[in-house]
């Protein structure tokens, strides 16, 4: 039987018993719904609206963007295009991006200069999960980034529903337009979400930035049936198309095409017996994306991928539980041959031996060079279970988590041209299947010491799986123009991460938070440019371009992150003031420091509000970089400062809200200190926002 039968067969299993048993009907509320309130707990999950992340966010319109003004949180940017978020140092796949609870089926953790596939506006909510609850997802040192749109909620909409956004840039001459319109009886709904932001080249010290241009649009539409009252299936589909240059140092345009589709169903059962809450999804997903440059097709992605997952809660021995459990496979062919990769092939074979070519470069070498396709096809099927059991006493809550995972990664060489392929001599099991197995657990413990002051403490020991990337990628990249060297037998990444959270409330007006973390790495998983004997930066022999090596060594990772609030009001006026500030540092067992690490920064706001009126001005400082790698470029200091203003307008059921927003105001050429393309591509300079939003 074929996996995708398999997994057909247990969907129509999992519905239809659901549907049978489903005779027990749950009080009126979701599990969306009683996580609505933006309110922080031991697990640290945060739930916030996007409309309402919208008003703060930086200027762009990445993921990274509409979370960069979180304590802890930035944005590794490649141009205006990518922005994938960081949390507390942790980058790539150690933050889980999901939609719902499913992994985004994107290579945006494989390498920074691939979008992350998903637009914020096509989702509803945004919830940030860290600690013990974050293990139903996975094991992610920085935590899962959920979005959550339509069809996670277990509820129909009710009557009619339009929100439509227009905006313009100053900078980029173009802009973004949103529009969302949703219909629901009482056993039936439709939901429909399209976005469309296009951007000419930015500019930034007064000169433009070239290839920074994007076209991006993204289509999402759910469809609800109330099929008992106890039971809703919502059926969804998306697509998305984005189109992004990259401003990188190549003479020609480097630029990507990438293309998503996604089909899938949700079942909401409020009860089955004494389950409460159950979530059954099943989603298929196609996943594409071109690099091209001078506009040939150099390189080519391809991922399929379909997962069946079931989530529930239930209580045991005055205990809350949740527990989730998933089936996922993935299927990734790559290309890469300049001007050939259209489409994806499969390379021809001979009597000649394999891997001549490679075996030449590394008897001259001492590295395996090829400049044929950069890893062969790979095929996951990967088991994940987990649950979270939490226990309440009077002024505590104590929570654990668990997460076991088996994974099959199995290579196939067959779109490897047959001069480049890895001869047994060098790597014997190179291209043999193999399963490996991960188990995280997460303690958590939160206090009130009194009415004023509580603590949140996660203790986890984490482990990871490497990546098929991290272990048979060997090629030459074009967007980061670098060729990297995967390392095959890398061990699982495993770490013990200490999180602790004071909140303290002094009075009506003033509360503060303070954060603190610690992570110690056995097998920190990273990329570290090759240099020879005398320190020179090694350079492939193809494209004269740094050489990165895929390692695996002891680290560590800790900071601290600070942050006010004052609000207060006088008359009609109230002004809310936030205040924070974020240092960490990363260091390596053997000496030295881990690339890419966020500078010190501190960040200052003030918003005044007076009736229909919102206004708001933001200041932020980004230290230069301390602490850097080996061969790692520093940047300098930058200052940021945007100012908002906000007019809502409200006639009976209508709603329109104007808005201006400037950015950058004092034009400085701000350097991201994370981002690869640091030097090519810095922050943009000066542009002024403007937008209208309805509602009804």
């Amino acid at each position: 039987m074929t996996m995708p039968t398999k997994f057909t067969l247990m969907v129509t299993l999992l519905f239809a018993s659901s549907v049978i048993q489903a005779d027990e009907v749950l009080k009126d509320i979701s599990v969306e719904e009683k996580i609505e309130v933006s309110e922080e707990s031991i697990n640290y999950n945060k739930v916030q609206s996007v409309n309402e992340l919208g008003k703060t966010k930086a200027s762009g319109e990445t993921l990274g963007d509409y979370l960069s003004c979180e304590l802890g949180v930035d944005s590794a940017t490649y141009g205006t295009a990518v922005g994938r978020p960081t949390v507390r140092g942790m980058e790539g796949y150690r933050v889980g991006i999901a939609q719902g609870g499913v992994m985004l089926n994107d290579l945006s953790a494989m390498s920074q200069d691939h979008a992350v596939g998903l637009n914020v506006k096509v989702a509803e909510r945004l919830e940030m999960v860290k600690g013990p609850a974050s293990l139903l997802y996975g094991s992610y040192s920085g935590g899962v980034i959920r979005a959550l749109g339509d069809e996670h909620d277990g509820e129909l909409t009710k009557g009619l529903g339009i929100d439509a956004t227009l905006s313009t840039n100053s900078d980029t001459k173009k802009g973004t337009a949103n529009l969302k319109v949703g219909y629901g009886s009482e056993d039936y709904s439709i939901y429909i979400n399209h976005y469309r932001n296009e951007a000419e080249n930015y500019s930034s010290g007064g000169k433009e930035i070239a290839n920074s241009d994007t076209l991006n649009e993204q289509t999402h539409a759910v469809l609800g049936w109330k099929v008992t009252p106890n039971t809703v299936v919502k059926l969804y589909g998306d697509m998305m198309n984005k189109d992004y240059g990259v401003p990188n140092q190549t003479e020609e345009r480097t630029d990507i095409l990438m293309e998503q589709k996604r089909y899938g169903v949700v079942m909401h059962n409020k009860s089955i017996g004494k389950l409460n809450n159950l979530k059954t999804e099943y989603q298929l997903s196609d996943y594409r994306h071109y690099e091209r440059e001078g506009g040939r097709y150099d390189g080519l992605f391809d991922q399929q991928q379909q997962s069946l997952s079931n989530a529930f809660d239930f209580t045991m021995y005055e205990m809350d539980a949740n527990f989730r459990m998933e089936l996922l496979e993935s299927e990734l062919k790559v290309c890469h041959e300049h001007g050939q990769c259209n489409e994806l092939t499969v390379a021809s074979r001979t009597s000649a031996e394999d891997g001549r070519s490679l075996s030449n470069y590394y008897d001259e070498t001492g590295v395996v060079y090829s400049h044929g396709h950069p890893m062969p096809n790979s095929k996951e099927q990967k088991a994940l279970m987990a649950f979270n059991l939490k226990r309440y006493y009077d002024e505590d809550e104590l929570n654990l988590g668990v997460n076991a995972v088996i994974r099959k990664l199995t290579p196939d060489s067959s779109n490897m041209q047959e001069n480049w392929l890895m001869p047994k001599s060098i790597d014997s099991d190179y291209y043999d299947a193999q399963t490996d197995t991960a188990i995280s657990l997460s303690l958590g413990w939160w206090h009130m010491w009194n009415e004023d002051l509580s603590v949140q403490t996660s203790l986890a020991y984490l482990e990871r799986l490497p990546s098929s990337q991290e272990l048979l990628w060997n090629g030459f990249h074009h967007a980061t123009e670098s060729y990297i060297v995967g390392d095959r037998d890398l061990d699982k990444e495993s770490s013990i991460n200490l999180d602790v959270d004071l909140l303290y409330t002094h009075n009506e007006h003033l509360s503060s938070k303070l954060s603190g973390y610690y992570y110690h790495f056995d097998n920190y998983i990273y990329q570290t440019p090759m240099v020879s004997a005398d320190g020179t930066a090694t350079k492939d022999p193809f494209h004269l371009s740094p050489v990165w090596a895929m390692r695996g060594i002891g680290a560590k990772i800790y900071g601290l992150g600070v942050e006010e609030r004052y609000k207060t009001s006088m008359d009609k006026h109230s002004f809310e003031s936030k205040i924070q500030f974020n240092m960490l540092k990363g260091e390596l067992e053997n000496g030295g420091y881990i690339p890419r690490m966020t500078p010190y920064n501190a960040t200052a706001s003030i918003e005044h509000k007076y009736g229909a009126l919102t206004n708001r001005v933001s200041y932020k400082w980004v230290d230069k970089s301390r602490n850097i790698a080996d061969n790692e470029t520093s940047t300098d200091s930058y200052n940021l400062l945007n100012a908002s203003i906000y007019y809502e307008q409200k006639f009976g059921k209508n709603e329109i809200h104007y808005w201006i927003k400037g950015e950058n105001l004092t034009d400085d050429v701000a350097r991201n200190h994370i981002s690869f393309l640091k030097e090519s591509a810095p922050l943009p300079g000066r542009a002024f926002m403007v937008g209208v939003e309805y509602h009804y």
